[in-house]
């Protein structure tokens, strides 16, 4: 709570999350993604430890190791452990699952048993599947890691105080607009909890492809309506309203950074130490500079200047945040906190 206060006292984000992607090396092309296409670096274990000296002597509450594909990294367990000790609140393991299941177990074991949760996605079947995420067999092959993954689960957890989440999101967009539906009923038939995002082009990792891009229309309008009030959705029921409105009129003019930079701020460490919020530039590196001085820096003021322009989002990473902390009314708070009351409570 000191730390929390004192960066409050000096107008720092008390960095509520933080993402920290360890590589650009994938095992999918992805029609959003650009990251495998940028380099192949990969963040050392030491590099790794010293970014989380910097996370615990700033403040870090719910962690992110992502990547490219986190279970390629071969010093993965260690970084899990070495995270779990850091955030203080809640550690989540993304990936893609697209990999051998010997190269995933090690991982998968030291999160279950330590209670820390596991993120994966679930975007298509078939050859939707395959297109969306740039790979063969792609519903197949992530099906049965999400089985094994359950039944580790299932054994490790069964007597056990530490519980993990398990859950697969589901971007939606134009192609599989209409296998939504199904994909929420499977995941949920292998014992995982279903997210859904809006396919979008905000950040440095994404790329522009039309035919994914959502359009106002019915087949949006329905889908919308099967996902409000949906008790197998993870996303608070005020971010699945917005959703066809922002669709038909993207101009919100509002940015969480701004309206609430002080509780909504999310934090992207990338491998080469490099820190960013949203779009633009890094406003610093964790390999030369404390999270302190980033936070009081001239780069981190710059990019809220601009975000105060932008024409705004509606993203689960970003804008889901500050549904939850800034309620419009009362009745959403409450809704807030019943829906995030239901969707963690964890079954074996």
């Amino acid at each position: 709570m000191f730390k929390i206060l004192n960066n409050l006292a000096h107008q720092r984000p008390f960095n509520s999350s933080t993402e920290v992607r360890i590589t650009y090396v994938c095992t999918q092309r992805c029609l959003q993604c650009v990251i495998p296409f940028k380099n192949t670096h990969t963040m050392s274990l030491e590099e790794f430890k010293s970014v989380m000296a910097n996370l615990r002597d700033y403040g870090a509450y719910v962690g992110f190791i992502s990547g490219g594909e986190t279970t390629v990294v071969e010093a993965l367990p260690e970084m899990m452990m070495e995270a779990n000790r850091t955030f203080q609140y809640a550690t989540t393991l993304v990936t893609g699952l697209y990999n051998k299941p010997e190269m995933i177990e090690p991982a998968a074991r030291i999160c279950l048993e330590n209670g820390m949760h596991i993120q994966t996605s679930f975007d298509g079947f078939g050859a939707i599947g395959d297109e969306l995420r740039g790979c063969k067999d792609y519903d197949t092959t992530v099906t049965d890691r999400m089985k094994m993954i359950s039944e580790m689960r299932r054994s490790i957890q069964k007597k056990s105080k530490k519980k993990s989440l398990l859950y697969a999101n589901t971007v939606i967009s134009d192609k599989n607009m209409e296998q939504i539906p199904d994909i929420i009923a499977h995941v949920k038939k292998l014992g995982w909890k279903s997210t859904i995002g809006l396919y979008h082009t905000l950040t440095f990792s994404t790329r522009y492809d039309d035919t994914m891009v959502v359009r106002p229309g019915e087949r949006l309008n329905k889908l919308v309506k099967f996902l409000k009030g949906n008790p197998d959705i993870m996303n608070l029921d005020s971010f699945v309203e917005g959703i066809a409105p922002y669709v038909d009129n993207p101009n919100l003019n509002w940015c969480p950074f701004v309206e609430s930079k002080y509780l909504s701020t999310r934090t992207t460490i990338m491998e080469n130490g490099d820190v960013h919020l949203c779009k633009g530039n890094p406003i610093g590196n964790v390999f030369h500079q404390s999270l302190k001085d980033i936070f009081s820096g001239y780069e981190y003021q710059k990019r809220l200047d601009e975000y105060s322009h932008c024409e705004g989002c509606w993203t689960t990473c970003y804008t889901q945040r500050y549904l939850l902390v800034r309620p419009k009314s009362v009745s959403q708070a409450v809704g807030n906190i019943q829906k995030l009351r239901n969707t963690r409570r964890i079954e074996l």
